[in-house]
């Protein structure tokens, strides 16, 4: 998960600009008297990121009366219609989406969409609020779906509250399988059938249950093992030529230092990019420095 400066666009500005113009004054004035209470509920939103207590929401205080469906449907449309092009809120919806940066939630996709972080089909209230929506790429916004934090550990990771690049806690494993489908260590004269790169999350000692709970849950629902492995089938051939340059050089040692050094420059902006976990693996594998990443980049 990568961190991200809020939106600079307030709660209020938004609100307004989305019902500025292009509006009969009946719905304007519909709109208007749920003014009070969106600024509050964005406000106790807000707060609830900052203490990541999601999860005690009610959607009830997130919502006109049942009785009221169309004046949820109203709120809503602040988001789908009064954002649309060529409507006045259009600049808060770009300005979420047009962030110069790999989705946040998975540090791969590009930023096609822009994604509800609390449903607005069970929280009419954030339904236009700039710090509830954020930039995500397709894959991830088709993941996350319309899911609401139900306990604590359920809350996936906010870029502009949560910020969890300090520590490393994502690390990987180069496994390596006999004939019999057997996982061992296998040894620089081995030649193992096959072999995978896991990915997993490893949070320091430091860290407490609960948070190690919600980086979990987040890497879980958002298939990062997954999508994280279809990256190094990608990117292990792409480097087959320098490794076998630098093993030819001077061995296994040199071909650890060179990927250790690949490690160090990709963490120097994120410490837990999955190319910081890949190399930093077959760095500490001495069966892929010896030889074995030819078996790796053949597939």
């Amino acid at each position: 998960m990568r961190r991200l400066d809020p939106p600079q666009i307030g709660t209020q500005e938004a609100f307004r600009m989305c019902i500025s113009r292009k509006i009969s004054l009946r719905m304007w004035t519909l709109l208007s008297s749920y003014e009070l209470r969106v600024l509050i509920a964005a406000g106790a939103y807000e707060q609830a990121c900052r203490t990541s207590t999601l999860h005690h929401l009610q959607p009830a205080e997130f919502a006109p009366l049942p009785t009221k469906k169309h004046d949820r449907d109203a709120l809503i449309a602040m988001y789908e219609r009064r954002m649309a092009p060529d409507h006045p809120g259009r600049p808060v919806y770009e300005e979420a989406r047009n962030r110069k940066t790999k989705c946040p939630m998975c540090g791969v996709g590009a930023v096609r969409q822009v994604d509800h972080h609390m449903p607005k089909s069970i929280y009419p209230y954030l339904a236009a609020v700039p710090i509830n929506l954020l930039p995500i790429c397709s894959d991830c916004n088709f993941e996350k779906k319309d899911r609401a934090p139900t306990c604590y550990a359920e809350q996936t990771l906010h870029p502009y509250f949560d910020d969890v690049d300090d520590d490393r806690w994502l690390r990987a494993r180069l496994m390596t399988c006999s004939a019999d489908g057997r996982a061992y260590q296998a040894k620089p004269v081995d030649g193992p059938v096959s072999w995978v790169i896991e990915f997993y999350v490893d949070p320091p000692s430091s860290w407490d249950a609960k948070l190690t709970e919600r980086v979990r849950y987040h890497f879980d629902t958002f298939k990062l093992a997954l999508l994280y492995e279809e990256q190094v089938a990608d990117d292990l051939p792409g480097i087959e030529l320098s490794i076998e340059a630098t093993f030819l050089a001077g061995g296994a040692p040199d071909v650890r230092a060179h990927l250790e050094g690949l490690a160090r420059s990709r963490a120097r902006r994120h410490k837990n990019s999955w190319m910081v976990a890949l190399y930093e693996a077959l760095a500490g594998n001495d069966w892929f420095c010896s030889g074995g990443f030819r078996q790796v980049a053949a597939g």
